[in-house]
């Protein structure tokens, strides 16, 4: 479990990466060690990658972690929101966590009118987005908000109250885009809540925002780069920011929900004191953390990580990377770090489209030198839900 004992007295660290030299102060959170690692990114916008090792996405994280971090988010945000409250988890990287955060916040405010919606690389056949905007320093930089429900039309409209999730804020401007993004649909908004597990902008992006807003985290502070100037500049895979197709029985969450959802799909059966590692695929991340619960639950000893669009180089947090299909259809390059560092007995792969990722997991398994037993687990969600 995450040591989340706050400290108010700066620290500092430097991380020296191959494509230059992070400098951080840490003014309010936990050790910045029991909370995140940092690696180089293979990206000439931007060099360095901030690690979470409580997202589960590139590190394997434990689910208790994870859920602990998530609540720490929900109960740090206001009861006394201006009301109709609208959640937005950001993709790729934190659609796990927005809901986590999102199902924290409704169980802990019952009361509270709120949804959530989650930006998307993949396209939701028959929608137009409502929303669109741009990650001007990501790999993937276009996010695509869309709804199905008319209702929940209806209820964005009046919304007064946009809560931003993403994992980690650098400068803020791709909250200020989202929150700009979303002014279209969502014009009675009177303020904008920011939510990050690390945050290193100082709040200096709160005032170029569109609306009054407040900014919540685990750990805040303040960052300097400087770039080195012999490092060789990456460049970005061609289709890195291509859109996919989401299947017909996908997760409902990149259409808005009500509540947290829950896959329609086998139970997970688990060994006692098995180590089982549950991958995410891209944005469908949420229902990994739920299978390693129902894991745990059964006395395995589980972690969850994800299939991801990010591009990093080889070293520090990234021991090891794996090379993936894209699961939905584009040309985007995908990849899996750290394979092997919850040394699994066995890896669930929870997919809501099945394309081969078994195969890919045992090759690069085979890479690693390693023997371990792969499967995946098929998740459906209903419409109707």
């Amino acid at each position: 479990m995450i040591d989340v004992t706050i400290s108010t007295k700066p620290r500092h660290k430097q991380v020296v990466l191959p494509t230059g030299t992070l400098n951080l102060t840490i003014e309010h959170g936990p050790d910045i060690d029991e909370l995140c690692a940092f690696a180089a990114r293979a990206n000439p916008k931007r060099g360095f990658l901030i690690v979470s090792k409580v997202l589960g996405r590139h590190i394997p994280a434990r689910p208790a972690a994870m859920r602990a971090t998530m609540d720490a988010l929900a109960a740090s945000i206001s009861a006394e929101l201006p009301q109709p409250v609208v959640f937005l988890g950001m993709a790729e990287t934190a659609t796990a966590l927005g809901q986590g955060v999102f199902a924290a916040y409704q169980a802990r405010n019952p009361d509270v009118a709120c949804l959530y919606l989650q930006t998307s690389r993949q396209k939701v056949a028959g929608l137009t987005p409502i929303a669109t905007f741009e990650e001007g320093h990501s790999h993937a930089t276009s996010h695509l908000v869309q709804v199905e429900d008319p209702a929940m039309l209806d209820f964005i409209a009046k919304a007064r109250t946009l809560i931003v999730v993403d994992d980690e804020c650098s400068t803020g401007n791709t909250s200020i885009s989202a929150a700009e993004g979303m002014l279209g649909v969502m014009p009675n908004i009177e303020q904008v809540e920011t939510c990050c597990i690390t945050d290193w902008s100082g709040g200096k992006y709160l005032a170029g925002m569109p609306r009054p807003a407040h900014a919540h985290s685990v750990l805040s502070g303040s960052m300097t780069w400087e770039p080195n100037p012999d490092a060789v500049a990456p460049q970005l895979a061609a289709g890195s920011n291509g859109a996919g197709n989401a299947p017909e029985t996908g997760m409902r969450s990149r259409c808005g929900l009500w509540r947290p959802e829950a896959a329609i799909r086998p139970p997970v059966e688990c060994q006692p004191g098995y180590r089982v590692l549950v991958l995410g695929d891209g944005e469908h991340s949420y229902e990994a953390l739920r299978i390693a619960e129902e894991v745990e639950a059964q006395g395995g000893i589980a972690a969850v990580q994800s299939i991801t669009r990010t591009p990093a180089i080889v070293g520090h947090a990234m021991r090891t990377r794996s090379e993936f299909k894209d699961a939905y259809g584009s040309t985007a390059p995908t990849f899996l770090y750290n394979m092997l560092e919850h040394d699994p007995y066995r890896v669930i792969i929870a997919a809501e489209i099945e394309a081969g990722q078994v195969h890919d997991a045992h090759a690069a398994l085979a890479k690693l030198g390693a023997s371990v037993q792969v499967e995946l687990t098929l998740c459906h969600y209903s419409r109707a839900a």
